[in-house]
């Protein structure tokens, strides 16, 4: 029994232990890294265990399905700051406004390294997209377990937008007078949103995923509208501080204010309107202290728009009746404050800023810009000057390269910008996925039954539509609070429209099929 024992015990004994390589050089490079970063940071803690806190989220990255990723790094882009946005003017700054600046801005903007002309965010889009074509080729299930495809003319406009953006800009280089550097600016502002919305696509399952979008959109508003009131609170008057944050903040406000509303237009219950009371007031007393009017504009349009196209219940005949009494009692205070816009009259200052560009000399400045691009797009109506081209001063503007170098190149009107540069085929390749969105979303609430796909559909239309006002009143293309608002809709609408029935999926192969789970999930969802 004892031989016995020996010879079981035998090859035991005998067999190495081996260690993997790669995994002792990781740790030991990590090791390294730490160790030089505490020398060169003098001993600060937070700096040494920066590598490895890096690994850690590296590795959950690798492991976890990768709309957990997108999701976080969208939460993250709603709420840091940008130092490009010149948050609260630059008179305040929040804890993590490195970490923002790092995932933000340009790296050399805190990394004094001429070569690193691309942010953090970038090497982050990157990676996730590296992650996904992997999975892809090695057939992981981790990112297709439930998955919906989206409607595939959405997918298509993307890619078109993405390869237009491209080509206007190889375009602009073979004409005279092209900026390179000024070029890289406008291309930032415009391939941002279409690759956001493609990875969207490749990660979302469909519309079971709408309540999470929703909850970080909320808390992301919800988030920036504490910090505008603290803001304010440090700087009362506007004067010294016009804006409490910045201006993409309008349209987070609008989206979320939104999206409260339908979800009570929906399911009018307590619990709704608990929510409501809790929420809606923030939101609000946000948009106040941040002093945005273009954020009014944006919400009053939102809800125009959903009004007109939702179908007629007792509430919204009540709003209309009330709204119809209310004319003559609003015409008369319009009246009276239009010339002492004052006191309980100083919201008619507002409107009239907005319509009267000779009471504001911001709304001037944007008529006369408006008139400036409307002149560069005559020079060529079809295809524009290209990127990487200043528009052309008919009306010579104040020189304000000075605070804004670039103001020839991205102005606030992004929308007649996009014309001037690209000309009417290339604004219709660049734009037409917003109009196809919003046509999917109309078309993805009249077919769906759940209160939760009809309440996603309500609030992507309420995205779509605050992204376009805040495009052609201030500048909307590529702000970070767009590019994940905007693109996190087109894809969940894009994948609703099918799952609802909406538009037909026809048969696919490979991983673009959905799974069993999926397939009977997606047929009850129909049913």
């Amino acid at each position: 029994m004892r031989n016995a024992a020996r010879a079981v015990a035998g090859p035991l004994e005998e067999r190495p232990t081996s260690v993997d390589p790669v995994l002792l050089a990781g740790v030991a490079g990590l090791g390294l890294l730490s160790l030089a970063l505490l020398v060169i940071g003098d001993g600060n803690l937070g700096l040494g265990l920066a590598p490895l806190a890096i690994a850690l989220v590296v590795l959950a990255i690798i492991k976890i399905p990768l709309r957990y990723s997108m999701l976080a790094i969208g939460f993250l882009c709603l709420t840091l700051e940008n130092p490009n946005e010149a948050f609260a003017a630059n008179r305040w700054h929040s804890p993590l406004a490195v970490l923002g600046a790092l995932l933000l801005a340009h790296l050399n903007v805190t990394i004094p390294v001429k070569a690193l002309f691309f942010s953090g965010l970038d090497l982050v889009l990157l990676f996730f997209a590296c992650v996904w074509a992997i999975r892809r080729m090695t057939g992981s299930q981790v990112d297709v377990c439930g998955h919906v495809p989206p409607a595939q003319p959405v997918r298509q406009a993307g890619l078109i937008s993405l390869a237009a953006v491209f080509l206007f800009w190889g375009f602009g280089m073979l004409q005279g007078g092209f900026s390179f550097g000024d070029s890289l600016w406008q291309l930032f502002r415009l391939v941002y949103l279409p690759c956001v919305f493609l990875l969207f696509c490749a990660c979302l399952r469909g519309p079971e995923d709408a309540r999470p979008l929703g909850i970080a959109l909320l808390l992301a508003a919800l988030f920036r509208a504490c910090v505008a009131i603290y803001v304010r609170s440090l700087f009362p008057s506007t004067e010294i501080l016009p804006h409490a944050t910045t201006h993409a903040d309008s349209m987070l406000f609008a989206d979320a204010f939104t999206l409260i509303l339908v979800i009570f237009f929906e399911r009018p219950t307590l619990r709704n309107l608990g929510l409501a009371a809790a929420t809606l007031p923030i939101l609000s007393w946000g948009l106040i202290a941040n002093n945005r009017r273009l954020g009014w504009v944006e919400l009053g349009i939102c809800l125009l728009v959903l009004y007109l196209f939702t179908p007629m219940t007792r509430l919204k005949r009540r709003i209309a009746q009330g709204v119809v009494l209310s004319i003559p009692l609003a015409v008369i205070y319009i009246g009276i404050g239009w010339s002492h816009p004052t006191g309980v009259f100083a919201p008619v200052q507002t409107i009239r800023s907005v319509v009267d560009s000779q009471s504001d000399t911001s709304t001037l400045w944007r008529d006369l810009e408006n008139y400036d691009l409307y002149s560069t797009l005559r020079t060529n109506p079809v295809l524009g000057t290209g990127l990487g081209h200043a528009y052309i001063e008919t009306i010579q503007l104040p020189d304000i390269s000075e605070g804004y170098s670039l103001y020839r190149y991205a102005p606030h009107n992004s929308i007649l910008g996009l014309f001037a540069y690209t000309g009417l085929l290339g604004f219709a390749a660049i734009w037409m996925i917003l109009p196809l969105g919003i046509f999917f979303a109309v078309r993805s609430y009249r077919f769906s039954t759940q209160p939760r796909d009809r309440t996603a559909a309500l609030t992507s239309v309420g995205v779509l539509v605050a992204y376009m006002v805040h495009c052609y009143g201030d500048m909307g293309l590529g702000t970070f609070t767009s590019v994940f608002t905007v693109g996190a809709a087109l894809a969940l609408m894009a994948k609703q429209a099918v799952a609802t029935g909406a538009w037909p999926m026809r048969p696919r192969s490979g991983a673009d099929q959905p799974t069993k789970s999926g397939e009977s999930e997606l047929s009850s969802t129909v049913a």
